[in-house]
């Protein structure tokens, strides 16, 4: 081995107390010289998890649901404006009182990128360079909360938990709240004193919370919820003098304008009643049932947990379909749902912990109460029921806490449980890829939606809902009766029992329209026993795009667990017709 450069001898004199140099006292030490800076190596470390992690997400993105109605209307409002170039006023649908949400972002965000590359991932890549932009900001963020917690834990949990991948990554509007989310979080916490950590100013952290406010108004109806967060900041600035007050008001007023322009042309084109596109509709006073408080608290805690069962399948029967279709991903499954179970309840029992080394303990507790209180009363004011994602624009709160909690059992050993927890979530939801992309992804019939995008030929693809203020489709798109049952038929139908006693069915649906394209075809199943009585029914979709001409068969529809039936009778009730590809070409 080739010997080292040699050390550096560094002899310090003795100096007396006041400085007066004594040669007499002379101490020698060697010092070997500072290692090279490793810097660099951190740097291209970092970098390579960030774009691995950017990768693994985006691949969950593109690879999850794209035809169904919800993600296919998101889509749309941003494919009109690319292929039209008419401002979009407006942004979600809100299905149940048939209004939209007033504000051009949701159509800028997704349409946008088709601008600048005109194929249909274009949206989700933007997407996920923003959501994981917030993520990164909010784990740089929890790890100087906490610096004692180790990075690889925060970072890791934060990037590839099942909320923040399957509500962050493809193209439907909760998506998008999570950004702003997090951003106004960030700003609520350093904006006030009682948890701020004074790394950012209180200007810019109300600058934060007011971009983040205006942001989440123009995507999702659960952005009142932010209102009362705003109003326990600018009260903790009130104490600290009007000038830091005023600074704050700047701040929020400032950021406000930024990302609230994208409303001015709305409210200048229609009104201010007519500009709120029927959202007002909403409201509706109700008393909830007290123990929704319970359901919310647990619902809350989920986001931060490994909560499988909601993203899995729309019931037991499609989430046992799936399992059994691809049963290596079982023990991976098995895992993330037991922990999925254990951590919100864990959660829940570290609220009652009173000892903490963080002095923000307890303030941070008694915002955990004061945010379940919050969503719980805001449902007695709305027709939707309770949901998780809507208020998933909470989630930071949830994310936050749970880092906390995690704080006090912090160890070597628990920190092997979580890495191998975590290690099976990645696994699992890379399973969820591999078994999703052929059965609900764009890759299903990317062909279609990639033509729309190229040629800016929204209705190759499909229409905006009949109630849509702007791109409403003449209502003479939607077949029925007669008209559906000329051009498309289900034929060769047959069912058998699956597990459990599913009833599963495999059908062929065939287009014979030489002049339209058909999807979504509506259908409803009534099953009846010996005696003609109905034992049974199951109303769905096919979400699928048929060319003229083009048969497809289904095998494994899912009909759920119907009771012991003589006869099954299926009736098609509606079509969305389209223009064919051939259109295109």
């Amino acid at each position: 081995m080739m010997p080292g450069p040699p050390p550096e001898t560094i002899r310090a004199e003795y100096l007396g107390p006041y400085g007066v140099r004594e040669p007499r006292m002379t101490l020698s030490s060697t010092i070997p010289a500072p290692a090279r800076p490793r810097r660099t190596v951190t740097v291209l470390l970092w970098a390579a998890f960030l774009l691995a992690a950017f990768a693994y997400r985006l691949g969950f993105g593109l690879c999850s649901e794209f035809f169904f109605e919800d993600e296919t209307q998101i889509f749309l409002i941003g494919l009109r404006y690319h292929a039209t170039g008419a401002w979009p006023y407006f942004g979600a649908d809100v299905v149940w009182t048939h209004s939209q949400i007033p504000g051009a972002l949701q159509g800028l965000l997704v349409g946008m990128p088709m601008n600048l590359v005109p194929v249909p991932e274009a949206p989700f890549v933007l997407l996920n360079l923003l959501s994981l932009a917030s993520l990164v900001l909010l784990a740089w963020y929890i790890c100087r909360r906490l610096p004692a917690l180790p990075r690889w834990l925060v970072w890791g949990w934060l990037l590839f938990i099942p909320w923040t991948l399957c509500y962050g990554t493809h193209v439907l509007n909760p998506d998008y709240v999570l950004c702003g989310a997090i951003v106004f979080f960030v700003g609520f916490f350093e904006a006030v004193p009682r948890f701020s950590l004074r790394i950012v100013p209180v200007t810019a952290a109300f600058f934060m919370m007011g971009a983040a406010v205006f942001w989440i108004v123009q995507l999702h109806m659960s952005w009142p919820l932010l209102g009362p967060f705003v109003l326990v900041a600018s009260w903790s600035q009130m104490g600290l003098g009007r000038r830091r007050l005023g600074l704050a008001t700047l701040g929020f007023v400032a950021g406000s304008a930024l990302t609230g322009s994208l409303l001015a042309p709305t409210f200048w084109n229609y009104g201010l009643l007519a500009g709120l596109g029927g959202t007002h509709r909403n409201l509706s006073i109700h008393v909830e049932s007290p123990f929704t408080l319970f359901s919310t608290l647990a619902r809350l805690f989920s986001f931060a947990s490994l909560e499988i069962t909601r993203f899995l399948g729309l019931d037991t029967a499609r989430r046992l379909q799936f399992l059994l279709a691809h049963a290596w991903l079982i023990p991976f499954a098995a895992v993330a749902w037991i922990a999925g179970i254990l951590q919100p309840a864990w959660m829940a029992w570290s609220w009652f912990r009173r000892r903490s080394p963080h002095a923000e303990w307890r303030a941070l507790k008694w915002l955990v109460v004061v945010s379940v209180l919050l969503i719980y009363l805001s449902y007695w004011f709305v027709m939707e029921p309770p949901q998780a994602h809507a208020f998933y624009l909470l989630a930071p709160v949830a994310f936050v806490y749970s880092f906390y909690c995690w704080s006090f059992i912090d160890s070597r050993r628990w920190r092997r449980v979580a890495a191998v927890v975590l290690g099976t979530s990645i696994l699992y939801h890379a399973g969820m890829i591999v078994g999703r992309a052929p059965e609900r992804s764009l890759y299903k019939n990317r062909e279609v939606a990639a033509a729309a995008v190229y040629n800016r030929v929204p209705d190759l693809l499909g229409h905006r809902r009949l109630f849509a203020i702007e791109g409403a489709p003449s209502p003479d798109v939607i077949a029925t009766g007669s008209g559906l049952s000329a051009d498309v038929r289900l034929v060769n139908t047959a069912w058998t029992r699956g597990p459990g006693g599913m009833v599963l069915w495999t059908m062929t649906l065939r287009n014979e329209s030489r002049t339209y394209a058909y999807r979504d075809v509506y259908y409803d199943a009534r099953y009846r026993n010996d005696a003609g009585r109905l034992v049974g029914e199951h109303a769905d979709l096919f979400a699928e795009i048929l060319q003229p001409g083009q048969s497809i068969t289904l095998t494994g529809v899912n009909h759920g667990f119907i009771d012991p039936f003589r006869t099954a009778e299926i009736r098609l009730l509606r079509a969305e017709r389209l223009l064919p590809l051939c259109a295109a070409k």
